[in-house]
């Protein structure tokens, strides 16, 4: 049975990872654009680590204290027997971990992900191909319109204006729909971009619909 695709709230939040090494550090990397605040547990840390002003570095052995204060949880250490005291700590705590290549002590997973701006695309076979996982998101990088990223920013703009001009849901809707299928039509990386999308609101506004 695949796992149930949940986007959570990181921005602020204190994830505890433990392990110093590459595998440690991609987790780090995959983790730190969504804007916790990043513990890594380890009596030898990549010195990469320290390039990364979300990360405090304990270089230290792992004990059950250093869970204190934590949301979450990421065991990726090569060593089995602390990954699985890791998890066995973290459920005592109720905290949500992430054991390497362990699906078994896992309580969440890292999908294939795919971010441009405020677009996340997460991708999981639950396990069973990883392969497929990269390929997949491949295509779907692919077949994403190059301008994505600034159209959705747009978009993110333009929202309270619209939700401003047409209290009324269902118009709000009708134009937001509109306006998403025209934003991502042009370059909205161009420099009248917004200018032309606010202009399309004005015009659908003034004729009432």
């Amino acid at each position: 049975m695949p796992a149930f695709p949940m986007f959570v709230d990181l921005s602020q939040k204190s994830v505890l990872i433990v392990g110093g090494g590459q595998i440690a550090l991609h987790k780090a990397k995959a983790l730190e654009p969504f804007g916790p605040r990043l513990f890594v547990v380890a009596p030898d840390v990549d010195t990469a680590f320290d390039e990364m002003p979300s990360v405090t570095v304990r270089r230290k052995e792992y004990s059950e204290d250093d869970l204190k204060g934590m949301d979450m949880v990421v065991a990726a250490t090569d060593d089995y027997c602390l990954n699985a005291q890791v998890a066995a700590d973290a459920g005592k705590h109720q905290l949500p971990v992430n054991v390497v290549d362990e699906p078994d002590l896992c309580g969440f997973y890292f999908g294939s992900m795919i971010t441009e701006g405020d677009l996340c695309v997460g991708i999981s076979t639950d396990g069973v191909s990883p392969a497929a996982a990269r390929d997949l998101k491949q295509r779907i990088r692919q077949a994403l319109p190059g301008d994505v990223a600034a159209s959705l920013a747009v978009m993110k703009a333009l929202r309270p204006l619209v939700k401003s001009l047409y209290p009324d849901q269902k118009q709000r809707s009708r134009v937001l729909n509109l306006l998403t299928e025209r934003v991502l039509m042009v370059d909205a990386k161009q420099a009248d971009g917004h200018d032309r999308v606010l202009q399309l609101i004005q015009n659908r506004y003034n004729k009432g619909e």
